[in-house]
């Protein structure tokens, strides 16, 4: 049997916990996780299963910082590699890859609305946004046709860090993401 100070302390703690469910549910359903949207481009009427090999068009870098440069390099010929595509170490590989890139940095506000209950009944509605840096990134991968140096394949994504010791791993998640899209769907 609860004595009368336990009912009183579990009423005290009913009444804490009920603004804090309040306060916290609106942030926790506002925070969503969503994948980047891969744009994608290619040439119906190419047949993708006759490539086999594939060589970089431009060897110079896209990228402003020479080390992303290489790292995009690497995640690039490593995901056509996945695809069962083999890099032409001799000569010129049935399809050219290129790619494009866009580094910008600047500010992103997420805004969180709460409410507040004071004993005794007054209640405040608060509006609060958190600022923070963030990089964010467009990434679009070519692959063209060597015979004639058409473009048959191309998808872009853009994606964002919040923290710049990840951009590289979302580099890789971007690169991933933009190389499943390889070979196209049939039409």
């Amino acid at each position: 049997m609860l004595t009368s100070s336990a009912c009183g302390r579990r009423a005290w703690l009913a009444l804490l916990f009920v603004p804090l469910v309040l306060v916290l549910a609106p942030a926790a359903s506002a925070q969503q996780f969503k994948m980047p949207r891969v744009d994608l481009d290619y040439d119906k009427q190419v047949d993708f299963k006759t490539f086999k090999t594939y060589s970089w068009k431009d060897t110079e870098p896209a990228a402003q910082d020479p080390e992303m440069h290489t790292r995009i390099v690497w995640y690039v010929e490593r995901e056509l590699e996945k695809k069962g595509l083999k890099k032409a170490t001799n000569a010129t590989g049935d399809l050219l890859v290129r790619y494009y890139a866009k580094k910008r940095e600047g500010l992103k506000g997420t805004s969180s609305q709460g409410q507040t209950t004071l004993p005794g009944g007054a209640g405040q509605l608060t509006t609060s946004v958190d600022f923070q840096k963030v990089v964010e990134g467009t990434l679009l991968v070519e692959l063209q046709r060597a015979s004639d140096a058409k473009a048959v394949w191309r998808a872009a994504v853009e994606y964002h860090s919040i923290d710049k010791q990840r951009i590289d791993a979302e580099t890789a998640s971007a690169v991933r993401l933009l190389i499943a899209k390889y070979p196209p769907p049939k039409p």
